[in-house]
């Protein structure tokens, strides 16, 4: 244990002259998302705002805005009322899926790692609307992976994101890949739930 302890913290010391002059980031990002079903199924390419910032070390927060379509908001903010048996339609407008996350980052040039867990929301463009609805999507919650190349002031990189509608639902997908039993059911759930992203970054 007290080796592995060592060979650690000797990776960290080696690596930190890396990461140690990167202090934020800003980016774009595109995003494929299927749409419609059976033979109309396409594809829609999501653009999308992206900020970084590493405070020390390898901690690491960012704040991704993806630009929703009117019939993707549609589809996420419309429910049904199980207690008067009605279904509520969702606003049909534009809006953005905001993801907040918070995690490690590990710079070793050209190679950069990230992995993050947060939380998201849909806000909705919908001013003429009650308050309560802008934020129809609630709070959900996400994973985040993503690895790619960094050139100094620029980098390039593979990002994929497990979203899931509440913390608690992501905890037990997480706790299903441990079990042989629920294993494939919670790869499903990420499969389902991933959302991938190629994204073009500068540092500062």
């Amino acid at each position: 244990m007290r080796r592995l302890t060592v060979v650690v913290l000797m990776i960290a010391v080696l690596a930190l002259p890396s990461f140690a002059d990167i202090s934020w980031e800003v980016g774009l990002s595109g995003t494929p998302i299927p749409t419609g079903g059976g033979d109309e199924t396409s594809l829609e390419a999501l653009v999308g705002f992206h900020f970084g910032i590493s405070p020390f070390a390898i901690l690491y927060a960012s704040w991704d805005s993806l630009v929703m379509p009117p019939s993707m908001i549609s589809g996420m903010t419309s429910h049904y009322d199980e207690e008067t048996d009605t279904w509520t339609q969702g606003l049909y407008r534009p809006g953005f899926l905001n993801l907040f996350d918070v995690g490690l980052r590990i710079l070793i040039r050209p190679f950069v790692l990230h992995a993050e867990i947060g939380t998201n929301q849909i806000h909705v463009y919908a001013p003429e609307e009650p308050i309560g609805v802008k934020n129809a999507g609630g709070f959900g919650a996400n994973l985040r992976l993503a690895a790619g190349l960094n050139f100094g002031w620029w980098g390039v990189s593979v990002t994929g994101t497990y979203v899931a509608p509440t913390m608690q639902a992501l905890v037990n997908t997480l706790k299903g890949l441990v079990s042989d039993k629920t294993r494939q059911w919670a790869l499903n759930q990420i499969a389902s739930g991933l959302v991938p992203s190629l994204m073009a970054s500068v540092y500062f």
